[in-house]
């Protein structure tokens, strides 16, 4: 059956709702991205996005050795693996968890492990750990979320430089501010002002230090492709592999929407022209405003008007939809959909079950 351009044979098979994994999509999303970068070493990617050995694995065979992860539980999945490096991009507050990142480490030691440190107080946690490799200074670059202020750093490199057993392996810069914005000129000009703070910052970190080796990891999924012009800075998207409707909306990458909710077409309002189907909150994405939280492939006009657990109402607008029918919804942000499956059925170019990836890290610790 088509779904737009993707095609699933006998959905009637499917136990809706389903999470379903197109490996043509995988593959172009991942030769895309490698044509971009031009070599993997600048590419440092999202583990959360995925949370699987499998896809880790994928990344690894293609030379994608490095990898950031948001949870403990991804960091130990993810080290049987054997990546390169696992960066912990989540700020750790807390010693029962420095603990536990200490026996993961000890237990991995070809592995290189790193956190990020945004306070001196993450710096008194991380120095309780166990044979770390180093950490990132976690900067805000705009988002004004995690991160410390280049203007409001010197106490804290004065810690890390001076007074602290800690290796400096680099600096972290996410500007997830810029999620959403679609006109390539603001973008750019975003992206113009994070490499301003990123290299006063650097400038700061050459009065205390006379390390220049390394690393700038910067950028998301919105904005990587406009740090790549310096080849100095690593870059670190995580929605790529799988992509989404919301994603989709740049006009400058060719990325495609990998990963993708199988749903029905439960009852219908013929008065109202709207149909019930049976992707709800706890099936799809439930982040964005109730509109974006997912599209229908090939029903471009009919639109998500309410949202619960196990329900979503769609308003049909000149779209045909009936009792019984299946639809493929598109997910308005990748990331928040496999923590809800235990694996999603991979679809072959064919449109068959080919297996399943599984989403090992689902757990949120």
């Amino acid at each position: 059956m088509k779904f737009g351009n993707y095609t699933i044979n006998n959905p009637e098979s499917f136990e809706t709702p389903e999470y379903v994994i197109f490996e043509n999509i995988l593959q172009h999303n991942i030769d895309t991205i490698l044509s971009m970068v031009k070599t993997p070493s600048r590419l440092i990617p999202h583990a959360k996005t995925h949370k699987s050995r499998e896809m880790l694995n994928f990344q690894i065979a293609r030379g994608i050795t490095r990898h950031k992860t948001s949870t403990l539980e991804e960091i130990q999945i993810l080290s049987e693996c054997n990546p390169e490096e696992l960066i912990l991009a989540y700020p750790l507050a807390s010693e029962i968890k420095a603990k536990r990142y200490s026996e993961i480490i000890n237990q991995n030691k070809n592995i290189k492990y790193s956190a990020i440190a945004g306070t001196v107080y993450h710096l008194d946690i991380l120095s309780k750990i166990e044979n770390l490799d180093g950490v990132y200074i976690d900067l805000d670059t705009g988002m004004h979320r995690t991160g410390i202020d280049v203007n409001e750093s010197d106490e804290l490199l004065k810690k890390l430089f001076t007074d602290s057993n800690l290796n400096f392996k680099g600096i972290h810069g996410y500007d997830g501010h810029l999620v959403g914005i679609t006109d390539l000129e603001q973008k750019k000009e975003h992206v113009r002002e994070s490499i301003n703070i990123i290299e006063q910052f650097r400038d700061k970190i050459s009065n205390y230090t006379s390390q220049t080796d390394y690393d700038i990891i910067v950028g998301g999924s919105w904005s990587f492709q406009y740090y790549l012009d310096d080849t100095d800075y690593k870059v670190s998207p995580g929605t790529w592999i799988y992509w989404d409707s919301n994603n989709i909306k740049q006009p400058d990458l060719n990325f495609q929407v990998a990963g993708l909710v199988l749903g029905q077409v439960i009852d219908e309002d013929k008065i109202r022209k709207t149909v019930t189907v049976d992707i709800g909150a706890k099936s799809i994405s439930c982040d964005p405003l109730t509109p974006a939280r997912f599209t229908i492939e090939g029903k471009p006009d009919a639109e998500l008007i309410s949202q619960n657990e196990e329900h979503g109402v769609i308003e049909l607008n000149g779209e045909n939809l009936n009792v019984g029918d299946y639809i493929l919804g598109s997910p308005g942000h990748a990331c928040t959909v496999p923590p809800k499956y235990p694996h999603g059925l991979k679809i072959d170019t064919e449109g068959n079950i080919s297996g399943k990836i599984t989403s090992d890290a689902r757990d949120r610790k």
